[in-house]
Protein backbone atom coordinates (compact mmCIF):
# COMPACT_ATOMS: atom_id res chain seq x y z
CA UNK A 1 0.00 0.00 0.00
CA UNK A 2 1.09 3.40 -1.03
CA UNK A 3 0.11 6.25 1.52
CA UNK A 4 2.08 8.87 0.60
CA UNK A 5 -0.17 10.07 -1.93
CA UNK A 6 -4.07 9.23 0.61
CA UNK A 7 -4.99 12.85 1.11
CA UNK A 8 -3.70 13.85 -2.27
CA UNK A 9 -5.88 11.34 -3.90
CA UNK A 10 -8.48 12.17 -1.46
CA UNK A 11 -8.91 15.85 -2.86
CA UNK A 12 -8.50 15.27 -5.87
CA UNK A 13 -11.54 12.54 -6.20
CA UNK A 14 -13.15 15.85 -4.62
CA UNK A 15 -12.59 17.38 -6.93
CA UNK A 16 -13.50 15.26 -9.60
CA UNK A 17 -16.75 15.29 -8.32
CA UNK A 18 -17.31 18.99 -8.25
CA UNK A 19 -16.20 18.82 -11.42
CA UNK A 20 -18.29 16.32 -12.98
CA UNK A 21 -21.39 16.72 -10.97
CA UNK A 22 -23.38 18.50 -13.13
CA UNK A 23 -22.57 15.30 -16.36
CA UNK A 24 -24.15 13.20 -13.79
CA UNK A 25 -27.09 15.12 -12.86
CA UNK A 26 -27.79 15.38 -16.79
CA UNK A 27 -27.01 11.43 -17.54
CA UNK A 28 -29.54 11.01 -14.65
CA UNK A 29 -32.49 12.89 -16.15
CA UNK A 30 -31.69 11.57 -19.28
CA UNK A 31 -31.25 7.79 -17.61
CA UNK A 32 -35.01 8.80 -16.18
CA UNK A 33 -36.88 9.96 -19.32
CA UNK A 34 -35.71 6.96 -20.65
CA UNK A 35 -36.55 4.20 -18.12
CA UNK A 36 -40.04 6.24 -17.50
CA UNK A 37 -40.66 5.89 -21.45
CA UNK A 38 -39.50 2.19 -21.85
CA UNK A 39 -41.09 1.53 -18.34
CA UNK A 40 -38.43 0.08 -16.85
CA UNK A 41 -36.71 0.18 -13.26
CA UNK A 42 -35.85 3.40 -12.45
CA UNK A 43 -33.22 3.62 -9.27
CA UNK A 44 -33.45 6.98 -7.39
CA UNK A 45 -30.66 9.54 -8.40
CA UNK A 46 -28.82 8.52 -4.87
CA UNK A 47 -28.49 4.91 -5.96
CA UNK A 48 -27.12 6.16 -9.80
CA UNK A 49 -24.76 8.84 -8.07
CA UNK A 50 -22.97 5.82 -5.77
CA UNK A 51 -22.87 3.68 -8.66
CA UNK A 52 -20.58 6.44 -10.44
CA UNK A 53 -19.11 7.18 -7.60
CA UNK A 54 -17.82 4.10 -6.39
CA UNK A 55 -16.50 3.25 -10.35
CA UNK A 56 -14.15 6.46 -9.89
CA UNK A 57 -13.24 5.83 -6.35
CA UNK A 58 -11.46 2.66 -7.42
CA UNK A 59 -10.07 4.10 -10.17
CA UNK A 60 -9.07 7.43 -8.68
CA UNK A 61 -8.11 6.24 -4.71
CA UNK A 62 -8.41 2.72 -4.48
CA UNK A 63 -6.27 2.07 -7.82
CA UNK A 64 -3.10 4.46 -6.97
CA UNK A 65 -2.69 3.85 -2.91
CA UNK A 66 -3.82 0.28 -2.98
CA UNK A 67 -1.42 -2.58 -4.12
CA UNK A 68 -2.35 -5.54 -5.92
CA UNK A 69 -4.53 -8.26 -3.52
CA UNK A 70 -5.73 -4.72 -1.60
CA UNK A 71 -9.15 -2.55 -1.60
CA UNK A 72 -10.99 -0.09 0.31
CA UNK A 73 -14.37 -0.25 1.70
CA UNK A 74 -16.85 0.92 -0.85
CA UNK A 75 -17.48 4.27 -1.32
CA UNK A 76 -21.26 5.44 -0.14
CA UNK A 77 -22.97 2.89 -0.52
CA UNK A 78 -21.19 0.99 -3.49
CA UNK A 79 -22.54 0.10 -7.11
CA UNK A 80 -25.34 -1.89 -7.11
CA UNK A 81 -25.95 -1.74 -10.69
CA UNK A 82 -26.12 -5.24 -11.43
CA UNK A 83 -29.19 -5.94 -9.36
CA UNK A 84 -26.64 -5.81 -6.13
CA UNK A 85 -24.86 -8.39 -7.02
CA UNK A 86 -21.87 -6.94 -5.93
CA UNK A 87 -20.62 -3.90 -4.39
CA UNK A 88 -17.56 -3.19 -6.12
CA UNK A 89 -17.19 -1.95 -10.17
CA UNK A 90 -14.30 -3.70 -10.98
CA UNK A 91 -12.74 -6.97 -9.52
CA UNK A 92 -16.30 -7.59 -8.33
CA UNK A 93 -15.21 -10.95 -5.88
CA UNK A 94 -12.27 -8.86 -4.19
CA UNK A 95 -13.18 -8.47 -0.27
CA UNK A 96 -12.12 -5.52 1.64
CA UNK A 97 -8.47 -5.23 3.23
CA UNK A 98 -8.87 -1.97 4.31
CA UNK A 99 -11.32 0.92 5.51
CA UNK A 100 -10.59 5.11 5.26
CA UNK A 101 -10.04 6.58 8.69
CA UNK A 102 -10.77 9.93 9.53
CA UNK A 103 -8.60 11.29 11.96
CA UNK A 104 -9.69 14.26 13.93
CA UNK A 105 -7.14 17.52 13.86
CA UNK A 106 -8.82 18.83 17.19
CA UNK A 107 -12.19 18.81 18.41
CA UNK A 108 -14.83 17.79 16.10
CA UNK A 109 -18.52 18.56 16.26
CA UNK A 110 -20.89 16.92 13.80
CA UNK A 111 -23.28 19.37 12.28
CA UNK A 112 -26.30 17.40 12.99
CA UNK A 113 -26.43 17.31 16.36
CA UNK A 114 -23.92 19.92 16.88
CA UNK A 115 -22.38 17.53 19.60
CA UNK A 116 -18.75 17.22 19.42
CA UNK A 117 -17.94 13.29 18.90
CA UNK A 118 -15.39 11.09 18.88
CA UNK A 119 -14.79 9.75 15.56
CA UNK A 120 -13.26 6.71 16.73
CA UNK A 121 -17.21 5.39 17.01
CA UNK A 122 -17.96 6.37 13.19
CA UNK A 123 -16.79 4.63 9.65
CA UNK A 124 -16.07 6.74 6.84
CA UNK A 125 -19.49 6.86 4.26
CA UNK A 126 -18.50 9.72 1.47
CA UNK A 127 -18.47 13.31 0.90
CA UNK A 128 -21.58 15.59 1.21
CA UNK A 129 -22.52 19.29 1.40
CA UNK A 130 -24.60 20.81 3.88
CA UNK A 131 -27.90 22.52 2.76
CA UNK A 132 -30.52 23.88 5.36
CA UNK A 133 -29.39 22.29 8.39
CA UNK A 134 -29.21 18.77 6.47
CA UNK A 135 -26.53 16.94 4.20
CA UNK A 136 -27.04 16.76 0.57
CA UNK A 137 -25.13 14.41 -2.57
CA UNK A 138 -23.94 17.57 -4.49
CA UNK A 139 -21.19 20.21 -4.70
CA UNK A 140 -18.88 21.36 -2.84
CA UNK A 141 -18.58 17.79 -1.46
CA UNK A 142 -17.18 19.73 1.15
CA UNK A 143 -18.46 17.39 4.08
CA UNK A 144 -17.42 13.81 5.07
CA UNK A 145 -21.01 11.67 6.19
CA UNK A 146 -19.78 8.84 8.37
CA UNK A 147 -21.92 5.98 10.16
CA UNK A 148 -21.99 4.29 13.19
CA UNK A 149 -19.56 1.73 13.19
CA UNK A 150 -20.90 -1.82 13.94
CA UNK A 151 -24.37 -0.88 13.28
CA UNK A 152 -27.24 -3.29 12.49
CA UNK A 153 -30.30 -2.63 10.17
CA UNK A 154 -31.78 0.74 10.13
CA UNK A 155 -31.02 2.24 13.66
CA UNK A 156 -27.55 3.70 13.47
CA UNK A 157 -26.34 6.86 13.73
CA UNK A 158 -25.05 9.36 11.24
CA UNK A 159 -22.80 12.10 11.66
CA UNK A 160 -21.61 15.16 9.05
CA UNK A 161 -18.20 17.07 9.88
CA UNK A 162 -16.04 19.03 7.78
CA UNK A 163 -14.04 18.10 5.55
CA UNK A 164 -11.02 20.38 6.90
CA UNK A 165 -11.22 19.03 10.50
CA UNK A 166 -9.56 15.58 9.41
CA UNK A 167 -6.45 13.48 7.96
CA UNK A 168 -7.34 10.54 6.09
CA UNK A 169 -5.46 7.24 7.08
CA UNK A 170 -6.00 3.38 5.97
CA UNK A 171 -6.67 0.56 8.74
CA UNK A 172 -6.02 -3.06 8.35
CA UNK A 173 -9.33 -4.53 8.54
CA UNK A 174 -9.40 -7.64 11.16
CA UNK A 175 -8.40 -11.06 8.94
CA UNK A 176 -7.30 -9.51 5.91
CA UNK A 177 -4.63 -11.15 4.32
Amino acid sequence: MNLMPLNTVINNFIVFLNANYQLITESFEIYKLKAEKENFFLVSFEEYFYDWAQANWELLVERVVCSPNESFVVYGSGSDYEAAGHSRVFFHKAEPTHKVICAAKSEVIDLLSEAEVDLAQFDFYSFVSIDGGWFDISPPFDHILLTEKDAHGGDYQQIVIPFDQVNFYVKKIGNSR
